[in-house]
């Protein structure tokens, strides 16, 4: 299971871990394992605003789908070893959005989410930026 998760694949839960809600199947491992649907797909969570309301609500508004857009992300960042992200960031995310032919829901979703905290939401300390039942992260002492 850790080579799968590395690459960005979760194994399908086992019937004692099956998820809670839309968010459990999609927030916590990508898109889950190869063949399953991805988590943009009709029957998980639905998204809470549109582009429009996107912009004057605050990260704590925000729904199920959403999250899931943001912690599919934050996971990706955090397996992203000696690599860069280059899109979206806080700057590059205002910078090039103008140069889409046609402005993407989870772009607008994540540059929110970065101009408004990025990965720092999920520190202790923080629970005021996100919902009660986003998680925050866990830290590990090198030991």
């Amino acid at each position: 299971a850790d080579a799968l998760t590395l690459v960005g694949l979760q194994l399908p839960p086992s019937e004692d871990e099956a998820p809670d809600s839309a968010l459990g199947g999609a927030a916590f491992g990508a898109a889950g394992a190869v063949g399953s649907p991805p988590p943009s797909a009709p029957g998980l969570a639905q998204k809470s605003h549109n582009l429009k309301t996107l912009r004057s609500c605050s990260l704590k508004d925000l729904g199920e789908a959403e999250w899931a857009t943001i912690l599919d992300a934050h996971d990706e960042y955090m397996r992203r070893g000696s690599l860069e992200r280059i899109f979206p960031t806080k700057a590059a995310s205002a910078q090039y959005a103008d140069l889409f032919e046609t402005p993407r829901y989870a772009n607008a979703v994540l540059g929110k989410w970065l101009r408004e905290g990025g990965e720092r939401v999920f520190l202790p300390g923080n629970e005021h930026l996100r919902p009660s039942w986003v998680p925050e992260q866990c830290f590990f002492e090198p030991g």
